[in-house]
């Protein structure tokens, strides 16, 4: 069966970066681990900076700990489970672990189902549509907006200038400038929940860059009803 994996990882770079920002999923995760307090406390703060940072990082960073901490990510018939491996999570938060411990994977689930959409297969989470307030799309529209209002106020040359004044990576700056111009109807969407639940901050970002300018394209294009 056919699996629109643009979905699928969207929804699970997002999971993993809720997973990181939980303290008490991160605690769950390395308690099997016998860490000394003050290594436990260490990655408890190094997992919530690398959620802070998360959607900012270039992607080639983010693609590289995906690789080394997901084991495998498994399409069931209502659900998606991405296992994580325990060992590497420490290591991807800057903790030692002695020995190599054979430990089973933490198991994050998303719930998810396929549905025929035209000639093919859409993932449908929960009913289908957001039922709350996404807060990573909402500061992402915020910055967008923030990132535009620097560039038309004429202090920065280009856009290479900007992002070299900021420290923010090119990429995403563009990005961002990008996302501003969303028709105003999907902007309202997205500040009040009302948006196709895959539509994580991660996905958006990353279609950004294919973004049409027809509003109801736009619409299309995201997932959006017509």
């Amino acid at each position: 069966m056919r699996v629109p994996v643009g979905d699928i990882e969207g929804l699970v770079l997002d999971r993993l970066r809720a997973f990181f920002s939980s303290a008490t999923d991160v605690g769950d995760a390395l308690a099997s681990l016998d860490l000394d307090a003050h290594s436990f406390d260490a990655a408890l703060r190094n997992a919530s900076a690398l959620s802070e940072r998360w959607l900012a990082a270039p992607p080639i960073e983010t693609r590289s700990l995906v690789r080394d901490i997901v084991e495998q990510v498994i399409m069931a018939a209502d659900r998606i489970d991405i296992h994580v491996n325990r060992a590497k999570i420490a290591a991807a938060l800057q903790v030692r672990v002695q020995g190599e411990p054979n430990l089973d994977p933490v198991i994050l689930s998303i719930e998810a189902k396929l549905r025929c959409a035209g000639k093919g297969k859409r993932l449908i989470i929960a009913n289908g549509a957001g039922v709350e307030v996404n807060q990573g799309l909402v500061e992402l529209i915020k910055e967008a907006f923030a990132i535009r209002n620097q560039l038309l106020s004429g202090s920065d040359d280009s856009i290479e200038a900007m992002s070299a004044r900021i420290g923010m990576n090119k990429f995403r700056l563009t990005s961002l400038v990008r996302l501003s111009y969303l028709a105003p109807g999907i902007i309202r969407a997205l500040l009040a929940g009302q948006h196709p639940i895959a539509l994580t901050p991660t996905r958006l970002l990353r279609l950004s860059k294919d973004l049409p300018h027809d509003w109801q394209e736009q619409r299309h294009f995201l997932g959006f009803a017509a």
